[in-house]
């Protein structure tokens, strides 16, 4: 990316972000401009915690009540992603600007590679009108090793994506709020009997 680029990009944000705060009552204060340059300045996904030492190591002093405030309202304003890649701590990424990308994260190395998503766009699209829904956005990750992960050793079996008992090959298992899975094609007797324990 060119200087211009970035200064642009810098620019068109910072107005958004302005615009945002200014709407919500908030200030666009000298601390919250600290946070906005660092994540922008960066290509890479980040924790909170992350962000705090880098701006604490470039001689930028914000505080840490700070950025915890400031990075939820860069979410919702759309300048970043918010990212939940494992169990652990929210990371966040840089979505002014970019294009739809979802992840594959190695659950050795913990490196996370970024694909274009388009196919999966159209797939969600009919997934979605195939159940009268109407998608607004998605999430998706794929976990699993690495090519230089897999290259070291034997990864073991993938326990993933094998069908549990059953489940029908043709008929994903559906998951409703509140309810276990239930499989397309199970009796609700087999069902009853399965949670009862007999």
């Amino acid at each position: 990316m060119s200087a211009d680029t970035g200064e642009h990009q810098l620019r068109v944000a910072e107005r958004t972000f302005r615009l945002y705060l200014r709407h919500r009552g908030l200030k666009f204060t000298p601390e919250r401009r600290r946070v906005l340059h660092e994540v922008l300045s960066g290509h890479q996904h980040f924790e909170a915690d992350r962000l705090l030492t880098s701006l604490r190591q470039s001689g930028r002093r914000v505080a840490k009540a700070t950025i915890y405030r400031t990075l939820p309202l860069l979410v919702d304003c759309g300048i970043l992603r918010q990212v939940q890649l494992d169990d652990k701590a929210a990371r966040y990424e840089r979505s002014l600007g970019q294009t739809p990308h979802d992840h594959m994260v190695c659950l050795r190395c913990r490196r996370i590679i970024e694909f274009d998503s388009r196919r999966v766009v159209r797939l969600r699209r009919t997934i979605a009108a195939s159940c009268g829904f109407q998608a607004l956005a998605h999430r998706f990750q794929i976990t699993g090793l690495c090519r230089e992960c897999v290259s070291v050793g034997d990864p073991g079996p993938d326990r993933t994506d094998r069908p549990r008992p059953g489940d029908r090959a043709d008929h994903p298992p559906v998951r409703t709020a509140g309810r276990p899975a239930r499989t397309a094609g199970v009796s609700k007797a087999r069902r009853r009997s399965a949670g009862s324990g007999r």
